[in-house]
C-alpha cells in the first residue's frame, strides 16, 4: 500500500532475493505502489473482475467487474503498508502484505491481505482479495 502521508506511493516493498524482477511481477509492484487512480487504468484489462472476500462478504465474495466499477471499487481512502512478498506461477502473481486504512473521517485500521492476480497480455485481468482485520488496530 502507500508509505504513510505519502500519496505518490501505496507500497514499501524490499526485495527477498536480489535477481530481475518479471514484468507480471513489476506489473503487480507498480499496481500497489501508484495512488493515482489515472495510472492505474492502464494496468487494468478492459473487462477486469476484482472478487473480495473478508468478514460480512457473502461466501461468494463481493465481485466488481470492468475497469470503471474497479476504479470507483478502489476507493479514495489513504492507503500505507507494507508488500511482504511476490510470489508468480505462469500468469499468476499472489501478493501478500499489511495495509494501513486512514479514512476521510479520520479512523484508520490495519489489514492483513493475500492478493491474486491473473495477468493476460500484460495486463490484470482479475483480482481476488482476501483480507482479515488486525483486532486492535482501528
Amino acid at each position: 500500500m502507500r508509505n504513510p502521508g505519502a500519496m505518490g506511493t501505496r507500497f514499501k516493498s524490499k526485495p527477498v532475493v536480489p535477481a530481475a524482477m518479471s514484468a507480471n511481477k513489476k506489473l503487480i509492484e507498480t499496481y500497489l505502489g501508484t495512488a493515482d487512480k489515472s495510472k492505474l487504468a492502464p494496468l487494468l484489462a478492459d473487462d477486469v473482475e476484482w472478487i473480495e472476500w473478508a468478514d460480512g462478504v457473502p461466501a461468494s465474495g463481493a465481485m466488481t467487474r470492468g475497469k470503471e466499477a474497479h476504479l470507483k471499487n478502489y476507493g479514495d481512502d489513504q492507503l500505507s503498508g507494507e508488500l511482504h512478498r511476490l510470489t508468480e506461477e505462469g500468469n499468476v502473481v499472489v501478493a501478500e502484505g499489511t495495509a494501513h486504512v486512514t479514512k476521510k473521517d479520520g479512523t484508520s485500521l490495519s489489514v492483513r491481505f493475500v492478493d491474486i492476480f491473473e495477468i493476460e497480455n500484460g495486463k490484470i485481468k482479475r483480482k481476488s482479495s482476501f483480507g482479515a482485520l488486525i483486532k486492535g488496530s482501528n
